[in-house]
């Protein structure tokens, strides 16, 4: 995005001819199926695996109630695979997790991620592949009352703001975060719906999260009524797909890109996110 147990999970994405990274040293991971005995191979082995790692971050990357791993996230790293002739396992964890074990080379990628110079350190990063949007998200009760027009004014009535530990959410607010008066205001979390359960608890006023998960997240625990969006919005970013250094080669990256391209020039990535409520 913090030792939590790790959940494991596979996604046969396609068997064709075609070459990317093999992580050697990479955690078991486990078929995502409902029976415990093997599958019947219908075809030879896949000639390459990328492990992809991915939080509970609906409706980029989630686990279904059925098991199965889906998102805009991962069906768009399923097909890039699909184009490069690779078959794509799935690791989920915290961000924080994730971002230990790409450096560490335990897992092939992440999707979703911002481009910082101290992530280039570990990690390559491919062409950018869509947007992301953040906006404060306040108790509904209380909309009259915050009628500030930035996130400074927020802060300077001594409100106080619930982030996601790890995330990167542009130059502005980081320097909000940890250079500033207002640091202290700022309360860390480990996933974002904690962020949800503190605003309604009280102790915070405030979060910020992507617009689409936010309202995801909303909907599905049904808290329409109790939590709503703010006017107050970061500037809309590029995000990238972070492939670790220790794992995967720049010509694979290269290769990886090539497919994003395509994704992209046909239209299957806007047309994802729409289908998403994007």
């Amino acid at each position: 995005m913090n030792g939590i147990t790790k959940a494991l999970f596979a996604i046969v994405v396609a068997m064709l001819v075609g070459c990317a990274p093999v992580n050697q040293d990479a955690p078991d991971v486990t078929e995502m199926e409902m029976n415990p005995q093997p599958a019947v191979q219908m075809y030879s082995e896949p000639s390459c695996t990328l492990v992809v790692g991915f939080e509970s971050w609906e409706p980029y990357q989630y686990t279904s109630v059925n098991g199965e791993v889906g998102g805009v996230d991962i069906e768009i790293a399923k097909r890039a695979a699909t184009h490069i002739g690779c078959v794509l396992r799935a690791q989920q964890g915290s961000w924080r997790d994730l971002l230990i074990w790409l450096q560490d080379g335990e897992i092939d990628l992440v999707m979703g991620a911002s481009l910082t110079p101290g992530r280039l350190e570990y990690a390559h990063f491919s062409i950018p592949y869509r947007n992301e949007q953040f906006s404060l998200f306040i108790r509904s009760a209380e909309a009259r009352r915050h009628d500030m027009d930035s996130i400074d004014e927020f802060l300077a009535e001594g409100l106080r703001v619930g982030i996601v530990n790890e995330y990167f959410y542009g130059e502005e607010m980081q320097e909000l975060m940890y250079e500033s008066e207002y640091s202290d205001q700022f309360v860390g979390a480990r996933l974002n719906e904690l962020n949800m359960a503190r605003l309604l608890d009280g102790d915070i006023d405030g979060f910020m999260e992507d617009n689409l998960v936010a309202a995801s997240i909303i909907r599905r625990r049904g808290f329409t009524d109790l939590i709503t969006r703010h006017t107050i919005s970061l500037p809309a970013s590029e995000v990238y797909v972070m492939f670790s250094r220790n794992a995967v080669t720049e010509a694979e990256v290269d290769e990886f890109n090539l497919a994003l391209q395509e994704l992209i020039d046909n239209g299957f990535i806007n047309e994802l996110i729409t289908r998403y409520g994007g």
